[in-house]
């Protein structure tokens, strides 16, 4: 194809874990395979997984020798490594490898190619609509994996029993209600869509709250939604309060003789500074005075930080500890957990503590909650379902937990295509080569190259984010030159303009942190999870590999203008077809009658997914990383905790 300068180049050395091997480099419209005689099979890799690139001055290797003479690598043998050049590829899976190659010519041409196999404008050009499936996967259509009607019916509602207190709504039947929710909404049944319609306006991107989960033997719920549109003069909407008062109404005794007198709980996601400033914008929160309902609701801020605050924490891991792992050189395990770096530990932890609160709350307590953050579909998303995960052993089997992301990831508007940059951008490559002098060059081969923006997009300096505040979909903007309106359509207005351009600052590692706190839970609970952690690894590489065509879209209703369904396979189709390789063999199923059949986790237990990373255990985790503990989550509850009354005032101020 015309933006493939070159397909094909023979005696190129590629570096990858330590190890180097001669061979031939191949550029395909979707893969570079790379083939040696040395290696035991062929190396593929999508261009849709780069997440960086860099094209140096020199050999791979002299990152790693001081004295060039010190190397004893034979495919070097009588050559000077600064006659070399070569290219570095970091991939957003943690795979790094490095090609080296003797013409410059030929080392800029692969370098352009795979700028323009990975820079694409449209998301018809990635792999998933190309792809042709074996023969396994084609027993398979995954794609209506996902019921609502039968899921909700297997929690314990029976949506279509007039004496349901809970009734599928179709008022999103075409989109247009909300572009980002699902088309069928679960609401009380005491609701009419008029209603609906009228309390959509007080909700960032409409929004509302609406049913995600039910839980069967206490009868409370898990609503999610959108922030609130008060702006500064503090507006409010009856229609809101109206629906919010009538979900937490639905919680009652079987016989539906009362309702129960319980300590509901509003939940914001985001650090409570943020939410306030977003009257400025006309966003904020909720106003206790009216959404108190008689002293039954209490109001909770999580205090997670904003997509950006994650990207840069992790970047920050890449761009000092792993961006050597083509040549597996040691690292620092020390700096890992006590810098910048260590901070991603405290974030999983943050999580799982907000996750094992108001799984608590639900059990113990018996609260409805209601999850909102800014627009609702990133920490909204990663807290419903790790409390979900928590409550219920079906999301811990291999069939439930495909269902779990269908249902809170894909119906409900996680930006994957943003979030994981999958079309890329030209701030990716980094042509090294054309400013590097002979002298520096050696110390600019890692730490000193242009790693600003990482493989996860821009970096912003966390250090500096005194006057600012986020804004929808994550972003900050300087309240000092924010638009003193107090339009609640300005907050929709913001986001629309932020979430269209095309741009790696979007770019936020959401869904891998999610699955890094389910690592945690599997690692704390081995025999409580069907699946297996290779699972878990594998779901991130098919997150970023494009092959399917599951997570290519922001939305629901992409999906279907797409016609994804028809057009690409669904990526529970590779699972599915390969159950044997992803099944947990420690797994003991859990009897439906279990009054045990919940785990909470255990924050004095948090580690680094070693085998995400690419590296060993010992490397990145210390006897300090892992705090020692006297009895594991499920020996807790064997020693005799079972449903402790809790104080909710803990949760924050009203």
């Amino acid at each position: 194809m015309e933006y493939i300068k070159i397909a094909k180049v023979d005696d190129v050395v590629i570096h990858k874990k330590g190890v180097s091997a001669n061979g031939t480099l191949h550029l395909t419209t979707h893969h570079l395979i790379f083939t040696s005689g040395s290696l035991t099979r062929e190396f593929w890799f999508a261009y849709p997984t780069i997440g960086a690139v860099y094209k140096n001055r020199g050999s791979t290797l002299i990152s790693k020798y001081k004295n060039h003479s010190d190397c004893k690598d034979p495919l070097y043998e009588e050559k000077d490594m600064w006659q070399f050049w070569n290219i570095k590829i970091v991939g957003k899976d943690y795979t790094v490898f490095s090609l080296d190659f003797e013409d410059e010519h030929l080392a800029q041409d692969v370098y352009d190619s795979l700028l323009n196999l990975t820079v694409l404008h449209e998301v018809t050009q990635l792999y998933a609509f190309i792809y042709t499936s074996n023969r396994a996967e084609q027993q398979f259509n995954s794609w209506n994996i996902y019921e609502p009607l039968k899921e909700f019916q297997r929690q314990g509602l029976d949506l279509n029993d007039k004496d349901c207190r809970w009734r599928i709504s179709t008022v999103n039947q075409d989109y247009n209600f909300c572009k980002t929710y699902p088309k069928l909404l679960v609401v009380p049944s005491t609701i009419s869509d008029t209603l609906l319609t009228h309390s959509m306006k007080f909700r960032s991107q409409n929004r509302i709250p609406a049913l995600t989960y039910f839980h069967r033997k206490t009868c409370t719920s898990i609503t999610r939604c959108a922030q609130p549109l008060p702006g500064i003069i503090q507006q409010r909407s009856i229609q809101d309060e109206k629906l919010i008062s009538e979900i937490f109404n639905c919680s009652s005794t079987s016989n539906r003789q009362r309702s129960r007198a319980v300590k509901n709980i509003i939940v914001d996601a985001r650090p409570t500074t943020n939410a306030m400033a977003q009257t400025a914008l006309g966003g904020g929160t909720e106003n206790m005075d009216n959404y108190s309902f008689g002293g039954t609701a209490s109001r909770m801020f999580l205090g997670i930080d904003n997509i950006h605050v994650m990207r840069d924490v992790l970047n920050n891991v890449v761009d000092h500890f792993l961006v050597d792992n083509d040549l597996n050189l040691p690292i620092d395990t020390h700096a890992l957990n006590e810098g910048k770096s260590g901070q991603w530990l405290k974030y999983v932890k943050m999580l799982l503590s907000s996750t094992d609160t108001l799984a608590k709350s639900m059990l113990f307590n018996e609260s409805n909650i209601m999850i909102h953050c800014s627009d609702g579909w990133d920490r909204t998303t990663q807290v419903c379902s790790l409390v979900q995960i928590c409550l219920d052993p079906y999301f811990r089997t291999i069939e439930g937990f495909m269902i779990l992301i269908e249902k809170d990831w894909l119906s409900f508007g996680h930006r994957f295509s943003q979030r994981s940059g999958h079309l890329s951008s030209e701030s990716s490559f980094h042509d090294n080569s054309t400013r590097m002098s002979l002298s520096g060059a050696a110390s600019n081969m890692t730490q000193g190259m242009d790693l600003n923006s990482s493989i996860f997009g821009f970096s912003n300096n966390t250090n500096n984010l005194n006057g600012k505040s986020e804004a929808p979909s994550g972003e900050l903007l300087d309240l000092n030159t924010a638009p003193q309106s107090h339009s609640t359509e300005i907050v929709n207005r913001v986001s629309r303009r932020l979430t269209v351009k095309k741009s790696s600052k979007f770019t936020s590692p959401v869904f891998q942190q999610f699955l890094d706190c389910v690592y945690q839970l599997h690692r704390q609970n081995p025999s409580k999870f069907e699946f297996n952690e290779r699972f878990l690894r594998r779901l991130v590489y098919h997150l970023y590999s494009c092959q399917y065509g599951t997570f290519l879209f922001d939305s629901e209703y992409e999906r279907a203008g797409h016609e994804a369904q028809h057009k690409t396979r669904s990526v529970w189709d590779y699972f599915r077809s390969r159950t044997a390789e992803f099944t947990n063999n420690e797994y003991n199923a859990v009897p439906l009658d279990d009054d045990d059949d919940w785990i909470l986790p255990d924050l004095k237990d948090i580690s680094w997914w070693w085998q995400l990373f690419g590296k060993r255990n010992e490397e990145m985790n210390t006897t300090t990383t892992t705090s020692s503990r006297s009895c594991s989550a499920e020996e807790q509850k064997k020693s005799g905790l079972k449903f402790p009354s809790l104080n909710l005032d803990i949760f924050g101020r009203r």
